[in-house]
């Protein structure tokens, strides 16, 4: 009986030190992972941009933060990003180019835990060309949900998210568009 009070004091002790040594490493690598995260990020806007446009500004307005791709000194498309907690792997985030012209220039993941082989195939060409020029008023879903979208096959979920995403994406352009 007298072992019990020793134990407790024992585990505490070992909790109390795990416990700070989790603080510590998380407080090491909290800036490097934001910093890697804001540079993937930079990196998506580029890429979803048209071709020619210049390095992308940053911009934020209206709680909205976009890249601002230009050409020639003039806007002709913004990169937003769009999220959805829908995935199969749970959060999606992806960078979304959008058209001064009200299309859909591209879009690449940002962030997404998703089937390895089967979700994660919203990163391929075969998803992205179909969907590439499309008129961004057009609703954003699947042939499933009753959209005009393919899903990618054994990937609905994944599919949905991905199209909630881009919705997303034009939702907060269409709060900023006025400003461009």
């Amino acid at each position: 009986m007298n072992e019990m009070p020793k134990l407790i004091v024992i585990l505490t002790v070992i909790c109390c030190v795990c416990s700070a040594l989790l603080a510590a490493v998380f407080k090491l690598t909290e800036g490097p992972i934001a910093q890697s995260l804001e540079l993937r990020t930079a990196k998506a806007a580029q890429l979803v941009l048209p071709a020619g446009c210049a390095i992308p500004e940053k911009a934020e307005r209206d709680g909205v933060s976009y890249f601002v791709g230009k050409r020639d000194g003039k806007t002709v498309a913004v990169a937003i990003e769009g999220r959805s907690n829908n995935g199969y792997g749970g959060e999606v985030r992806l960078m979304v180019g959008l058209g001064t012209d009200g299309k859909l220039v591209s879009f690449e993941v940002v962030q997404a835990s998703e089937t390895p082989g089967l979700g994660s195939k919203m990163k391929d060409d075969a998803f992205k060309k179909p969907i590439r020029g499309r008129d961004f008023s057009k609703p954003w879903k699947v042939k499933k949900d009753g959209g005009d979208v393919d899903a990618i096959t054994a990937a609905t979920i994944s599919s949905r998210a991905a199209m909630e995403c881009i919705a997303d994406a034009v939702a907060k352009y269409e709060r900023i568009k006025e400003a461009l």
